[in-house]
């Protein structure tokens, strides 16, 4: 019978390092990117004017819903990040939520910036990009987690 060699472990736990970068990362820049939408640059996009009374509070919440959601995926995505780098999750199952929470925060980025609009400077542009890369990040993490061999 043959040995089993150290590499796998080896290779096993740089796969696991490699997702928990990736998820750390990736979380990072969502949750920049929504609160860079989301505090500073509002006043500079359309459709975000001084609150009109209750009904423009519903309209207002409709555009930074994706926002929100975005963020909140994020989170789950770091909670996540830290059961695989602790070894409580599973690295397969870590790699479906991953790639599935990746998808989400694309969905979600995506239409805060068809809803929330564009500014001159191309500033909410560039947030909402920094968003989809870091859901791509997650993306990454998933289909690394998925490399992990235990």
């Amino acid at each position: 019978m043959k040995a089993e060699s150290p590499s796998g472990a080896m290779y096993g736990r740089a796969a696991r390092l490699s997702a928990v970068a990736f998820g750390t990362f990736g979380t990072g820049l969502v949750v920049a990117a929504v609160i860079s939408i989301a505090t500073g640059i509002p006043h500079r996009a359309h459709n975000m004017a001084p609150l009109a009374g209750l009904a423009d509070l519903g309209g207002r919440l409709g555009e930074l819903s994706p926002l929100i959601a975005a963020a909140l995926a994020a989170l789950v995505v770091a909670s996540v990040v830290l059961m695989l780098a602790t070894s409580r999750l599973r690295p397969d199952a870590a790699a479906i939520e991953l790639v599935v929470l990746g998808a989400a925060i694309e969905v979600c980025a995506l239409g805060a910036i068809g809803r929330i609009g564009y500014a001159a400077d191309g500033s909410v542009l560039l947030a909402g990009i920094a968003c989809l890369t870091g859901g791509v990040s997650v993306v990454a993490a998933g289909a690394l987690a998925a490399l992990v061999r235990e």
